[in-house]
């Protein structure tokens, strides 16, 4: 199949056997589709297309989904598409991506594609992020690592990746003139860049690794390179991570506390400005957290793939929540069963919030092949 070729929709819709609530698979049940990281803009700005990833071609490609009718629209037809790092710029309606080691971008109109970025020898590239009037690209580069302790599996490599500290650069690459600067970089396991919706130099970054282990949010300003961190955490008794911007640029990240590296966590969703002021937490009850959270735009809601409640299921990993913040505590309700198995980070649900906050969408390979589900994403009429 090429590029441009259209994949007929097949929406399915059930009843989630606990909530009720109706959950509608969006992409044909051919091969594995997924949409890339949760961090990452994917949505049209009047959510009517999402960008997803599929390889139901042999080789994953991009394309445009339309949401109205489940319908996929091939953007990619080239080797070596890092699906999980792309990303959709709402204001021209164009895809980036890297492709094996190139930075790259697709017009969802046109299929008009360009080349902006050349990765160093040695290095492999992290996501992609984008300012928020989709000028500047940001994203992190770190050093090739022979590893022994991989195996495949996610996370295998973890620990030994932390204590090698592998070379690390964020840079900034100019979609306009293509042009390139490095803003940061130092020897340690950069990735997750992230950059701040409402004013472009503020670029949110981590040290990769187990959050108890790491001080894992970093902010550097890229006109100075000015670096700070942001939730700053103690060794082995805190631990905050997968950290996402809000709509007004406040950080959002998942925070943990004990009091011995014996003791049980207790943990909380925290927000907070950039230069570290208007902190507000929201503790979970009882104590573990869901994972993956994304904020609505109002920061009143949050969605995320678990769901840990009073009395509720003992395999909380299994359903995708919602989450209210108020009066300090983050309230949780089961939204539907995703259902994955969690065995690739393909299978990884990351729910995220439509643009205008009405639905929620995920991925789940609950029918043996990973496919991307929605469903409302209205907390107050759930039990």
């Amino acid at each position: 199949m090429a590029k441009g070729n259209v994949l007929k929709g097949e929406e399915i819709t059930v009843k989630d056997p606990m909530t009720g609530v109706e959950v509608i698979r969006l992409s044909p049940n051919i091969g594995n589709t997924f949409h890339p990281y949760f961090t990452q803009p994917l949505f049209s700005f009047d959510g009517k297309h999402v960008l997803v990833a599929s390889d139901r071609t042999g080789t994953w490609q991009l394309y445009d989904l339309i949401i109205s009718t489940g319908s996929m629209i091939q953007l990619t037809d080239e080797p070596h598409v890092q699906p999980g790092s792309a990303l959709l710029d709402p204001n021209t309606m164009t895809a980036y991506y890297w492709a094996d080691n190139t930075l790259k971008s697709v017009a969802l109109d046109t299929l008009d594609e360009e080349s902006y970025y050349t990765l160093p020898q040695g290095f492999h590239g992290s996501i992609l992020s984008i300012t928020g009037d989709g000028n500047l690209i940001h994203f992190a580069y770190s050093e090739n690592l022979n590893l022994s302790m991989s195996t495949g599996k996610i996370y295998s490599h973890m620990n030994e990746t932390l204590f090698r500290r592998p070379s690390s650069v964020i840079m900034q690459v100019n979609v306009k003139d293509k042009s390139a600067k490095a803003i940061w970089g130092e020897r340690e396991w950069i990735s997750h860049v992230n950059t701040s919706p409402v004013d472009s130099d503020i670029v949110c970054f981590c040290h990769e690794g187990p959050w108890h282990l790491v001080q894992r949010t970093w902010i550097v300003r890229p006109s100075t390179s000015e670096v700070w961190p942001i939730v700053e955490t103690k060794r082995y008794v805190e631990r905050a991570g997968h950290e996402v911007f809000t709509h007004s640029g406040r950080i959002c990240t998942q925070y943990g506390r004990r009091k011995s590296p014996s003791h049980e966590w207790k943990c909380a969703d925290l927000f907070i400005n950039p230069d570290g002021s208007n902190m507000s937490m929201y503790e979970y009850k009882p104590g573990r957290k869901p994972m993956h959270v994304q904020v609505d735009s109002t920061e009143s809601y949050g969605v995320a793939d678990g769901a840990y409640l009073v009395g509720g299921p003992q395999n909380g990993n299994d359903y995708i929540s919602l989450v209210k913040y108020d009066n300090g505590l983050a309230r949780q309700k089961i939204l539907c069963t995703h259902g994955t198995s969690w065995n690739a980070q393909n299978s990884h649900p990351h729910p995220v919030w439509f643009p205008d906050d009405s639905m929620i969408l995920f991925t789940s390979d609950r029918e043996g092949n990973c496919n991307v589900y929605m469903a409302p994403g209205d907390y107050e009429t759930l039990k």
